[in-house]
């Protein structure tokens, strides 16, 4: 089977889209697999060796998309370009960043990107099917739908944030009109689409009344082990993800407990682990060297053996209105990493949040749904360690029950099996 993707990020174990491409297609080791991605990174995964790259820096410049070289990717610098990429990022003031979005759509819109090259690339792979994730960005839909109709081949799509709904807070003009226009690319995306995986339950039964579409959720897999967890002093707490959304306040509000606790001796420590910039006064709220401690992101490989070195793998989303609409479907795929860590889950955010809720539901963690309560939680932690032992262990049980990757790989190889037979 020949297995075309069009996304918008570069195929990177360490960002998350690339993380749940890796996830989902690892099911198909005797496929032939292929991306077409829209940004400026070189991937990095030890799945995909063929790639087309169209960036809004070659737009700007006026190049043709380009195909990068077939070879093996997974043994590429996996740090820098995520933080070069943070950096520009973060260098536009939150203010303007949704007149910048507008600005890059209308890039997209001018500029000559549907190339002899980029209709090459896709002929000459032959897709047996399309797999297309679905963003907030509209150029990518545009373009899965442009590679549909080069491949005449059918297309699976893939969403995990609220990127439709209007139920959403925000001032800015420029993000409404953004809005109005990427839900209308999102019903052209999903109209011409055999299936569409969401990630919660939640959101498949919210858009299969909104959108007129086969719908199926699709759990993000591991492979799940016995860990039998040793509880050192000072206890390790352990954090590895985005720290936008305002998840970094959450995170500042749990190094500030910390601090309370530790106040006559140290009995635990918080690592962060991420490739996002902070301005110099966040990142001191994080990484104050004896209760906190911020770092650069490292392979996955690595992560998975410091969550085995931790204790408590901690889950975060922001309490402020904005935010908890903008993530109130999503479920992050790092709670599944938590899982499979041997750690206990601390989960600290609003509780109608899907992956909190999920969490919540199944007692597989202790949940903090009200920031005034973190002390009261994570002071009994730290005094109770058998309170972390049972709650690893009823997180590795969850893991079992419902996110065996052989499991998934057999469902998700049997979905696009029936999509490519038209069944």
């Amino acid at each position: 089977m020949n297995i075309l993707i069009v996304s918008y990020e570069s195929w990177r174990d360490t960002n998350n889209g690339g993380n749940v491409l890796s996830n989902i297609f690892s099911a198909f080791p005797d496929a032939d697999i292929a991306q077409i991605y829209c940004c400026g990174e070189t991937p990095q995964n030890s799945v995909c060796k063929k790639y087309f790259q169209i960036s809004d820096a070659m737009l700007l410049t006026r190049e043709k998309g380009c195909k990068l070289e077939e070879r093996d990717y997974s043994l590429e610098n996996i740090e820098q370009s995520e933080i070069v990429e943070n950096k520009i990022k973060n260098k536009i003031p939150a203010l303007f960043r949704e007149v910048t979005l507008l600005a890059r759509e209308f890039l997209w819109m001018v500029s000559k990107w549907k190339t002899k090259d980029l209709e090459d690339f896709v002929k000459e792979f032959k897709p047996d099917i399309i797999f297309a994730p679905c963003y907030s960005y509209f150029h990518v839909s545009k373009l899965a739908l442009h590679v549909k109709h080069l491949a005449k081949c059918p297309m699976i799509s893939y969403i995990s944030d609220d990127n439709y709904s209007l139920k959403q807070f925000c001032f800015s003009p420029s993000f409404w009109i953004n809005r109005l226009i990427t839900r209308k690319w999102i019903r052209a995306l999903f109209s011409k689409c055999s299936l569409v995986y969401t990630m919660t339950e939640l959101q498949k039964k919210e858009y299969e009344v909104l959108l007129d579409c086969p719908m199926k959720v699709l759990c993000k897999s591991a492979i799940f082990e016995e860990r039998k967890k040793e509880i050192d002093v000072p206890i390790q707490f352990i954090y590895a993800g985005g720290l936008y959304l305002n998840r970094w306040k959450v995170l500042g509000k749990l190094s500030k407990v910390l601090e309370a606790v530790n106040k006559t001796q140290i009995k635990a420590q918080l690592h962060i682990f991420s490739g996002s910039k902070l301005s110099a006064r966040k990142e001191k709220k994080l990484n104050d060297g004896r209760n906190s401690f911020l770092h650069a992101p490292i392979p996955n490989k690595d992560l998975m053996d410091r969550y085995r070195k931790s204790a408590v793998a901690v889950h975060v989303e922001a309490f402020d209105i904005k935010n908890r609409l903008i993530t109130r479907l999503s479920f992050s795929t790092k709670i599944i990493d938590c899982m499979n860590s041997g750690c206990a889950i601390l989960a600290i955010g609003p509780s109608a949040q899907a992956g909190i809720s999920y969490l919540k539901d199944n007692d597989a963690a202790i949940c903090v749904n009200d920031i005034n309560d973190l002390y009261v939680t994570v002071d009994r932690l730290v005094n109770h360690t058998e309170l972390i032992k049972e709650y690893s262990k009823k997180a590795n049980q969850l893991g079992k029950k419902n996110h065996i990757k052989k499991d998934i790989d057999k469902q998700i190889r049997q979905d696009f099996q029936n999509t490519v037979l038209g069944r």
